[in-house]
């Protein structure tokens, strides 16, 4: 799992506000039988300062992820190992058939065969950006003749915008997700969540690789690699 890197700012914040804090008092407590009344009381003022800081940041940390203002890779699930990969559900199994993004970009005229979403929200980590950006290379540079005939769709979903919450419970979203969609007659029949992409975050071959190929997959393996 990939700790997000949203969140490393507040983080390293409070590490140097205790090592300061910690300095203070190792300094004070060699040095207090030759303290005046007033080092002794600027170094209580500092530590009272440096303590007071330490609550404030973590408060507000906690208040940004209450508030939904972390991106979601803090709380990504275990991910399955690359070996087994993660399971293709039925939507039909599932009782879960997924509409159209409320504001997405409209569906071209010919029905596509693999739908690809990208799901992510408002506030976003590098990571999160990263793996889009990657995951629509792969895509687009594969798949073009399918793309320009309709038949893959590439769609960035933010599933914090009006219309599009329904995603979070059509496929089980715990954070960001790429999740390929089989489309039968116009409707959802099959979906998998990619979930390994999060492990070869920092292997591009490898994640180009493994997002091409499970494409094809879904395409009927017409599409060789």
């Amino acid at each position: 799992m990939r700790p997000c890197q949203q969140c490393n700012g507040d983080f390293a914040v409070g590490v140097w506000m205790s090592a300061l804090l910690i300095f203070i008092l190792v300094i004070a407590w060699k040095h207090w039988p030759r303290m005046g009344w007033a080092g002794r009381i600027g170094v209580f003022a500092a530590c009272i300062t440096i303590f007071g800081g330490l609550v404030a940041n973590s408060y507000w940390r906690d208040n940004a992820r209450s508030a939904g203002g972390t991106c979601g890779t803090c709380v990504m699930p275990s991910l399955l190992s690359p070996a087994t990969g993660p399971s293709t559900q039925s939507a039909t199994d599932t009782s879960k058939a997924a509409s159209q993004p409320g504001g997405g970009s409209s569906p071209v005229a010919t029905s596509p065969e693999v739908v690809a979403y990208y799901f992510h929200r408002t506030i976003r980590c590098p990571s999160c950006i990263q793996i889009e950006e990657w995951a629509k290379q792969a895509i687009e540079n594969r798949f073009a003749n399918e793309i320009m005939n309709g038949l893959v769709q590439w769609r960035a979903v933010n599933i914090q915008e009006a219309g599009n919450e329904h995603f979070e419970k059509d496929y089980e979203l715990t954070g960001q997700s790429l999740v390929l969609v089989r489309m039968k007659n116009g409707h959802p029949a099959e979906w998998k969540n990619l979930k390994s992409v999060w492990e070869l975050l920092g292997d591009y071959a490898g994640f180009t690789k493994y997002v091409q190929t499970e494409v094809s997959s879904f395409l009927g393996g017409t599409s060789g690699m």
